[in-house]
C-alpha cells in the first residue's frame, strides 16, 4: 500500500517552513478570471491544467500498482470511478476549454487500458499537431496559448448554432481573462484599481478637493 501513502504525502503540499502552501500549483486568477487581493497579495485560484493532470496521473498510477501488486482483498480497488472520470473530462474540455482532451491519454498511459468513453464533440477537439502549432505561434507563452485556445473553443462551440447570440460576450470574457502579461502584471493592475477605488475615502484626497473648491 506504499503508493497510497506516497500519494497522501504528495497531496499534503507544504513549504520550507512546514506550512500548507500549494500556490505554485494554482492559477493566479480566480475561476472567472478575476484577480483577487488579500493584504496586497494575489489570492490564487483553481489548480492549473498541468497540476490537475499530474494529480490524475499519480492517482491512476497508485490505483494500477495496488491492483497489480496488492493482496487479493484490494485487487479491485477503485480510487476514482469511471463516472467521475467522465465528469472530469467534460469539465476540462467544455468548461475549461482544454480542447486537447488529455484525460483519455492519461488514463491509457497509466492503466494500460483504453479509456471506456467515445470521442467528444469533434467540433471542439484539436489534434495534437494543431495544439503544437498553436503553442509555436504563441512562442510557448502559456497565458497566450490558453487564451488563444479558449478563443478557438468558444468560436467552434458557436459555429454550429443557428443563432450565435452571446458569442461576442463570451469572446470578451476570454480576452479579459487573458488580458495580462503575467502574474506580476495582473497584481500591479489589481493594486492600481484597488487604490483608485479607495482614493475618494482617503482623508488627504478629500482635503485636496476642499482646497481646490475654495
Amino acid at each position: 500500500m506504499q503508493p497510497l501513502l506516497e500519494l497522501r504525502n504528495k497531496l499534503d503540499v507544504r513549504n520550507d517552513e512546514g506550512r500548507r502552501d500549494d500556490k505554485h500549483l494554482r492559477d493566479w486568477r480566480k475561476m472567472n478570471g478575476s484577480i483577487q487581493l488579500f493584504n496586497d497579495q494575489v489570492v490564487h485560484g483553481p489548480y492549473t491544467q498541468e497540476s490537475r493532470a499530474n494529480w490524475l496521473r499519480e492517482l491512476l498510477n497508485a490505483q494500477t500498482w495496488v491492483r497489480k501488486n496488492g493482496p487479493d482483498s484490494v485487487r479491485n480497488i477503485e480510487l476514482i470511478t469511471i463516472s467521475e472520470l467522465h465528469e472530469i473530462r467534460r469539465i476540462w474540455v467544455f468548461e475549461k476549454h482544454e480542447v486537447e482532451d488529455l484525460l483519455p491519454k492519461i488514463y491509457e498511459k497509466e492503466t494500460g487500458d483504453e479509456f471506456p468513453g467515445g470521442p467528444l464533440d469533434e467540433q471542439l477537439a484539436l489534434a495534437g499537431d494543431e495544439i503544437e502549432l498553436l503553442r509555436e505561434v504563441c512562442d510557448d507563452d502559456e497565458l497566450h496559448f490558453s487564451t488563444a485556445r479558449e478563443l478557438l473553443a468558444v468560436e467552434r462551440r458557436f459555429r454550429t448554432m443557428t443563432r450565435r447570440a452571446g458569442l461576442f460576450e463570451e469572446l470578451e470574457k476570454t480576452i479579459r481573462r487573458g488580458y495580462y502579461e503575467n502574474k506580476e502584471d495582473a497584481e500591479r493592475s489589481a493594486l492600481r484599481l484597488q487604490r483608485e477605488k479607495a482614493a475618494p475615502e482617503l482623508p488627504f484626497f478629500n482635503e485636496e478637493i476642499k482646497n481646490a473648491a475654495t
